[in-house]
């Protein structure tokens, strides 16, 4: 990228005192992090780990299926709304002004390293959701 390209990209102060777009130091205007996509990109990860689990519980046996999807469904659960519910705390401390994970070296504080946390925790906790009602689905099933 060339410097007159940086230069002409709008600058701004965020909450946390970063400036640049999406809390990025340099002048480097990115798009910011919507709540919505990070919970789209959670889902479909969780999809892909429900297509996963179904396909491993298909070739375990009864005894072994069985106590593999009660583990997923109960650590899925506590995981999960664990992750989200405190991923959304962070995301609301930040008042929307997340970071990114390549942004993590640049954090200068406590509060900007949350604000990198935010969108991870998010993702991950409705990533271990997803798959939840599928093993329960396949626990009655299978039991």
């Amino acid at each position: 990228m060339h410097s007159s390209y940086r230069e002409a990209l709008p600058t701004r102060e965020g909450p946390l005192g970063v400036t640049g777009g999406c809390g990025v130091g340099r002048g480097i205007s990115l798009p910011r992090l919507r709540l919505g996509g990070v919970v789209a990109r959670g889902a479909v990860y969780g999809a892909g780990a429900a297509v996963c689990l179904t396909v491993t519980a298909l070739v375990l046996r009864d005894d072994a299926r069985t106590d593999l999807l009660e583990a997923v469904a109960f650590l899925g659960l506590v995981a999960g709304a664990v992750s989200l519910l405190t991923g959304l705390f962070f995301w609301a401390c930040c008042a929307g002004e997340v970071l990114r994970w390549r942004d993590l070296f640049r954090t200068t504080g406590p509060s900007e390293v949350i604000a990198v946390l935010a969108p991870c925790l998010v993702r991950v906790g409705v990533l271990l959701l997803v798959p939840v009602p599928v093993a329960a689905v396949l626990g009655r099933v299978a039991g």
